[in-house]
C-alpha cells in the first residue's frame, strides 16, 4: 500500500457525530402488509427523516433498507435531530391513528474516515450497535457523546452497559427524554418540502438547463429591445457579448454561479416541492415555445390569421451589429478614435443618420448621454468587397409572438402538475 493513499486516508478523519435510525418491527409490517405499502411506509419515513436531518445541518449519508445512516459535524446537532424525528413521528401518530411507524435511534461520536459519498471506521459501527440496543420511541446516546453536552439543555438519563457485537469492553449508553423536550421542527412545513435523490437531480438540471434557455432566448428575442428602447444601456441590456466584453468581473459572476448551482445540486438531498414544480413547468413552457416558435414558417399562409399583424412597434429605430469587424469611432469616418469593437449581434439605440461620401453611418447611444459612430455599408474598394456592418431596423412585437407566449402557458400547466413524486 503506498503511504500517498495512507496518507489521504490519514487526512479525511475528523470527528463526526454518527446516527442511525431504524424501524421497528418493518420485517413483520412488510410479511403482513405486502411489498408496496412496506415500501410506502420506508418512503414515509425517508420524508420526515431527511427534512429533520438537514435542518440540523446534518448529512444522509445512506439509507440502507429500512433504515438511514447519518453524520453531523456538532453533536448537539445531532441529538435535536434525533428528537426532531421522534417528535415528527409522534406528531403524525396522533394527526393520524392509522400511522403506526415507530424508530430506534442511536448516536456515537468519535474519529471516522470521511469521504465525499461515506463515512467508515469503528465508530458507524458502534453507532450501529446502539441503535440495535434500543427499543421503540427511544433515543440512545453512547458516553463519549453524552461526555460534554450540558445538561440544561438535553434531559437524559443512564440507561445501561452492553457489550456490542465484535467488542470485548462494555459501553455504557443514555436515554435521550425527547418527549418531555420543548419541540424543535415547529418551523419545518413537512408537507411542502421533497427529499430528491440522485435521479431526480439529473432531471432537476435539465429542467433548470431548459429554463435557462428559454430566459436567454427570451431576452435576446424581446426583452433587450424594450429595455434598449428605454436608454437602459447602462445597465448594458443590449447582448451578453457586450455585458462580458465591457464588465470582464461578470464572466467570475457567472462561473461562480454556475458552480455554486453544481454543488448544490450534487448535494442538495431536500428541495420545497413547489420549486419543483414550477421547474418541471418552465421546462414544459419551453417545450411548447421553441416547438411553436421554429413551426410557425410550416404554417400554411391562409390559417394564420392576423398572426403577422403588429401588436407593439417601438418608437425608435435600433442598429444591429452583423460583423465582428464593424467598429465604433469617435467621428463619423473611419480615421476618427475607435471607441470600441462591438461584436456581432449587439444592438443600440439609433440617435442619428448621415450619410457621407464613404459610406452611410448610424450615430448610437452606446452608455448614458455617451454616442458613437458605426457604418451601415461599406463600400467596396480596390481588392475588397461591399460589406455590410450594421443594419438599422425598429422591433416589432406581432401577434404570432403573442400567440406562441400565450399557448406555451398549456406547457406551464402540464409541467407543474405532471410532476411526479418519485420514492426515496
Amino acid at each position: 500500500m503506498s503511504n500517498s493513499l495512507v496518507n489521504l486516508i490519514t487526512k479525511s478523519q475528523r470527528s463526526v457525530t454518527i446516527l442511525f435510525t431504524d424501524i421497528v418491527d418493518s420485517t413483520r409490517y412488510w410479511g403482513r402488509k405486502g411489498d408496496i405499502k412496506g415500501r410506502l411506509m420506508v418512503d414515509q419515513h425517508n420524508r420526515l427523516v431527511f427534512p429533520v436531518v438537514k435542518k440540523f445541518r446534518g448529512k444522509v449519508v445512506k439509507t440502507i433498507g429500512d433504515a438511514v445512516m447519518a453524520s453531523f459535524p456538532d453533536r448537539e446537532d445531532a441529538i435535536r435531530a434525533a428528537i426532531g424525528i421522534q417528535q415528527a413521528l409522534a406528531e403524525y401518530r396522533r394527526k393520524d391513528d392509522s400511522f403506526t411507524l415507530k424508530l430506534r435511534i442511536g448516536l456515537h461520536t468519535g474519529q471516522a474516515i470521511v469521504e465525499k459519498r461515506d463515512v467508515f471506521g469503528d465508530t458507524v459501527n458502534v453507532a450501529s450497535r446502539i441503535e440495535a440496543h434500543a427499543e421503540a420511541d427511544e433515543i440512545l446516546i453512547s458516553s463519549s457523546t453524552a461526555s460534554k453536552l450540558s445538561r440544561k439543555d438535553f434531559r437524559m438519563t443512564k440507561k445501561d452497559s452492553f457489550v456490542p457485537k465484535g467488542k470485548s469492553r462494555s459501553i455504557l449508553v443514555y436515554q435521550i427524554d425527547w418527549k418531555n423536550t420543548p419541540s424543535v421542527i415547529n418551523d419545518i412545513n413537512f408537507n411542502s418540502v421533497l427529499p430528491i435523490m440522485a435521479r431526480q437531480r439529473a432531471e432537476l438540471f435539465l429542467y433548470l438547463s431548459a429554463a435557462l434557455g428559454l430566459v436567454y432566448f427570451v431576452f435576446q428575442k424581446y426583452l433587450r429591445y424594450m429595455l434598449v428602447e428605454q436608454e437602459r444601456v447602462d445597465i448594458l441590456t443590449y447582448s451578453p457579448q457586450q455585458m462580458l466584453t465591457d464588465h470582464p468581473y461578470v464572466i467570475s459572476v457567472f462561473v461562480t454561479a454556475a458552480l455554486l448551482l453544481l454543488v448544490s445540486l450534487r448535494y442538495l438531498y431536500i428541495i420545497p416541492l413547489l420549486w419543483l414544480r414550477l421547474v418541471k413547468g418552465l421546462f414544459g413552457y419551453a417545450l411548447i415555445f421553441f416547438a411553436l416558435f421554429y413551426s410557425v414558417g410550416f404554417i400554411p399562409a391562409e390559417f394564420r390569421y392576423n398572426s403577422n399583424e403588429i401588436l407593439y412597434e417601438s418608437s425608435h429605430l435600433f442598429v444591429e451589429i452583423v460583423s465582428d469587424d464593424a467598429k465604433l469611432y469617435a467621428q463619423h469616418h473611419p480615421y476618427s478614435d475607435v471607441v470600441k469593437s462591438p461584436k456581432a449581434n449587439e444592438i443600440y439605440l439609433q440617435v442619428d443618420v448621415v450619410q457621407t461620401d464613404e459610406a452611410l453611418w448610424n450615430m448610437v447611444l452606446i452608455k448614458q448621454d455617451v454616442y458613437a459612430w458605426v457604418e451601415r455599408l461599406r463600400p467596396a474598394s480596390v481588392g475588397v468587397a461591399e460589406a455590410r456592418l450594421s443594419s438599422s431596423n425598429k422591433f416589432y412585437f406581432r401577434y404570432m409572438d403573442m400567440y406562441v407566449l400565450l399557448t406555451s402557458l398549456l406547457g406551464l400547466v402540464w409541467g407543474f402538475f405532471s410532476f411526479s413524486v418519485k420514492p426515496v
